[in-house]
């Protein structure tokens, strides 16, 4: 029986929905889905800061025209979570059934958070078990999102008129719907380069190692632009994607945006790579084979070579279209050229299938 299920993730420049059909209840690794409708719609300027929602009103009136201009017709979505004020750790826990498990999360954590658990959501994903001194032992990722942060993106989505039946972290996501046999045969990060949040996730195996979220993004180097050029946001976007990154001598005139261009781009790339030391630190003897990015930001000319070079790692371009088919009554003009933003939304979509 078809089963159809809707990831919504919202960014700070839009917020975008995806529709996806799946012939059976399982999205393991290899399970192929089918794209049956996709909408988006841009937000203005400091409606969602940091990944959380500062006018839900606004933002609600925006979700609800996503999802009217993609004909979506149920109510009920998942929702993604991508602020970098979320905690995501590999932590060791005592194995138990994931209900007591849960429960007992806010007393097994909470000198490892830097919030109070009263004040926080809390969920756990496991990936291996273990034994332990006296006990077996789960390792797995603990995520710790501030109740305020949840609280006022649901309230955004209820605002729309739909339902959330879910709250995913948006790395979960941009891991899941790129998760092909291939891929879980291999040690991979995925870097998804937002406009202004950097969703960063290190997978072995196919399992989740680490996941990051980077208060920085493709916006930040329009932001830096507009700032040395004094020109407006688009007209510093049109400069950006024209220089592009590492490109040779300019006019005089674009030497100050390619100065802010270059420092802007080269801070980004410094914090996944960061990300990447810190995790190899922690891992001795696991090494990243390879970078896969996705996000709007990625698609600036020369960033890739940037982070293949300042990490000595191949990347590539990845997307959501590895575990995806396009329906018949979609129309795959809507989604041409926006592969690379829907991957969040899409996987999304795929994890909310137990």
């Amino acid at each position: 029986m078809a089963i159809k299920r809707v990831g919504l993730d919202i960014g700070a420049t839009h917020v975008r929905v995806c529709e996806v059909e799946f012939s059976g209840k399982s999205t393991a690794v290899g399970t192929a889905g089918t794209l049956t409708a996709y909408g988006e719609q841009a937000l203005p300027t400091g409606l969602v800061q940091g990944g959380e929602v500062v006018d839900v009103s606004a933002v609600g009136a925006a979700i609800k025209s996503a999802v009217s201009a993609a004909k979506i017709a149920t109510k009920d979505v998942t929702v993604g979570l991508g602020s970098a004020n979320v905690v995501v750790r590999e932590v060791d826990v005592p194995s138990l059934p994931m209900a007591q498990l849960k429960g007992s999360l806010p007393y097994q954590v909470q000198e490892l958070l830097p919030m109070s658990p009263d004040e926080a959501m809390l969920d756990f994903y496991p990936t291996a078990e273990r034994d332990g001194e006296s006990v077996k032992l789960l390792r797995g990722m603990l995520v710790a999102a501030p109740k305020s942060t949840v609280s006022q993106n649901l309230l955004a989505v209820e605002n729309a008129g739909l339902r959330p039946t879910m709250v995913d972290l948006s790395a979960f996501a941009l891991l899941r719907c790129q998760l092909t046999p291939e891929v879980a045969q291999r040690n991979v990060a995925f870097v998804d380069i937002g406009a202004k949040i950097t969703t960063v996730i290190i997978a072995q195996q196919g399992q989740p190692r680490m996941a990051r979220i980077l208060p920085a993004g493709g916006q930040d180097v329009t932001d830096a632009v507009a700032a040395a050029t004094q020109v407006g946001a688009q007209q510093a976007d049109e400069i950006k994607r024209s220089l592009g990154f590492g490109a040779p001598a300019v006019a005089p005139e674009y030497v100050a945006a390619q100065e802010a261009l270059g420092q802007s781009v080269r801070s980004l790339v410094d914090s996944v790579r960061n990300t990447f030391v810190f995790f190899s630190s922690n891992n001795p003897g696991t090494a990243i084979d390879g970078i896969v990015i996705t996000g709007g930001g990625a698609l600036l000319n020369g960033l890739g070579q940037y982070l293949a070079s300042a990490t000595r790692l191949p990347v590539s371009f990845g997307g959501p279209m590895t575990r995806l088919s396009v329906g018949k009554k979609m129309n795959a003009a809507a989604i041409q050229g926006r592969e690379a933003q829907m991957a969040i939304a899409v996987g999304l979509a795929f994890g909310e299938i137990s």
